[in-house]
């Protein structure tokens, strides 16, 4: 951006850390890793072949740029649920409003789509155990964001499915994801982004993509 001021400011004069989103644009990744920013795929619309292909290139350039192994790469996901008490109770809610949504509706089933991307239509459980899955997919992560309220759902809904992921997922997500992660995986982006980066290798950097 050229003349261009952002507001608020920091409040500590730390600029903070930025993610690079994308859906299916191989460019964003290759940007995020020269920059050693973090790398969010949306993977709602996606199966996840093509998740693990754009999360490993991030990586695989993350590491060329000289940011840290790859493995150390800080990646985000997108994911979409609809929980019930039961996988049948759930399905049922949910259905026509999946099936006369804008974006979705009248296009694959319900369970055509669940199979391909991430959508997950059912127990707490079957949640939990799909997402903790895409660890081994692309390696671990550090932050994993939720669509509830899509679809046309109700606020009375949207704020259900809300309660549940806090208090039922979320915390089970987080314990089980920190015990699996590696002492060189940071669980948290860093703090600064490029402020926390050498000039020197800043320009090495650009000397290197030239």
């Amino acid at each position: 951006l050229q003349n261009f001021t952002s507001t608020p400011r920091p409040l500590d004069g730390t600029p903070p850390f930025v993610w690079h989103g994308s859906i299916r644009s191989p460019e964003i990744a290759e940007q995020a890793a020269y920059y050693g920013d973090g790398f969010f795929h949306n993977h709602i619309f996606w199966n996840i072949e093509h998740t693990r292909k754009m999360v490993r290139l991030y990586r695989q350039r993350y590491e060329h740029y000289g940011h840290g192994a790859r493995e150390e790469a800080i990646v985000g996901l997108g994911g979409q649920v609809f929980i019930g008490e039961t996988e049948a109770a759930a399905k049922k809610t949910f259905r026509p409003y999946f099936d006369n949504a804008p974006v979705y509706g009248h296009g694959p089933s319900m369970e055509d789509f669940t199979q391909m991307t991430p959508l997950t239509v059912g127990t707490v459980d079957q949640v939990i155990e799909r997402y903790l899955g895409y660890a081994d997919e692309v390696g671990d992560y550090q932050r994993q964001l939720f669509l509830v309220d899509h679809a046309g759902l109700p606020e009375s809904a949207v704020l259900e499915q809300i309660e549940i992921l806090g208090t039922e997922v979320v915390p089970v997500l987080r314990r089980e994801f920190e015990a699996r992660r590696p002492a060189n995986v940071p669980s948290d982006p860093p703090r600064g982004g490029l402020a926390a980066v050498e000039p020197a290798t800043k320009h090495n950097h650009a000397a290197t993509d030239k």
